[in-house]
């Protein structure tokens, strides 16, 4: 073991310490003043409070509490409502995203996904949770729009463009009686935040993959080495023009890797037994490994 390496005990209680001095900071900012309640501020925000009345955070308890209020996030309202000064009540919505989120870290801090969220992809670019989150809404997992796609499709326009290519996940359309919005963007990632690479909700992305492709996932007595090594080096998981949501067509996807100076090497001819077809696959159909005798090279 490296004895420089830090503990991951360490770091989870530094994370935690980071998120308690946020969270100290949030409450600083708000202003002095006792806690009036949430009817009181329904005298002029009736339209806010009444929706917000069937939210998941109205029913939540919050530090021993019968119901979260508008002061478990707002501050107390005390001399906000004496004055009516806008100054006077925290709008965390309208502070820093690494404030606002403090806000909710404070009782969301130790969730499955948001345990990873100081650091995360999202955290570093400054997309906090009033970003994709509508906290006065009722709409499911409080967004910010009906669709998730559409959330993540506000700042991931390339995923959407991918999304409309021929090869792709059943993710496009949740109206459509053909299968379509089987998947969502969580249905692979955690937007709060994951211990490996693009978010992704899982240990790795061949582990991610193999959630629902479990057949790829069994030993094999010949292996195809990128296969087990990424899921990746050959597929776009977010759509392709190619069949199977291939990175490339074969028979160049092949030759990408394998110019030995055999039949596969070259341009090939139009009509090339090679190129025709299924290409590659015309002779070694078992791209993901085999466990027949015959098949070192990926045949049957």
């Amino acid at each position: 073991m490296n004895e420089t390496a830090i503990p991951k005990r360490f770091l989870r209680v530094a994370a935690l310490a980071c998120s308690l001095i946020l969270a100290a900071a949030w409450i600083a900012l708000a202003a002095d003043g006792a806690y009036v309640g949430s009817d009181k501020c329904k005298e002029c925000h009736e339209g806010i409070v009444g929706s917000f009345r069937a939210n998941i955070h109205a029913k939540a308890a919050y530090y021993g509490a019968k119901n979260a209020g508008c002061e478990s996030c707002h501050g107390p309202a005390g001399a906000h409502v004496e004055s009516g000064d806008k100054s006077k009540i925290v709008n965390p919505a309208k502070n820093s995203a690494e404030i606002a989120s403090a806000a909710c870290l404070a009782c969301h801090a130790k969730g499955k996904g948001q345990m990873f969220w100081k650091g995360s992809a999202h955290d570093s670019q400054e997309a906090g949770c009033a970003a994709c989150h509508k906290v006065h809404g009722n709409k499911a997992k409080l967004l910010a729009k009906p669709d998730e796609k559409e959330v993540c499709f506000a700042c991931h326009s390339e995923v959407r463009a991918s999304m409309l290519k021929r090869s792709k996940h059943p993710m496009r359309d949740s109206s459509s009686p053909t299968g379509e919005g089987k998947m969502s963007c969580s249905a692979c990632h955690n937007p709060h935040g994951a211990r490996s690479e693009k978010l992704i909700a899982a240990k790795s992305i061949n582990d991610k993959c193999y959630e629902c492709h479990a057949e790829k996932k069994a030993p094999v007595l010949w292996e195809h080495s990128p296969v087990k090594e990424d899921c990746m080096t050959c597929h776009s998981a977010h759509g392709s023009s190619f069949d199977k949501m291939l990175t490339q067509k074969v028979p160049r996807l092949c030759q990408s890797c394998h110019m030995q100076g055999r039949h596969q090497t070259g341009t090939l001819s139009t009509n090339s037994v090679y190129a025709l077809g299924r290409s590659c696959l015309n002779c070694h159909p078992m791209i993901h490994g085999s466990n027949n005798p015959s098949g070192p090279v990926l045949q049957r």
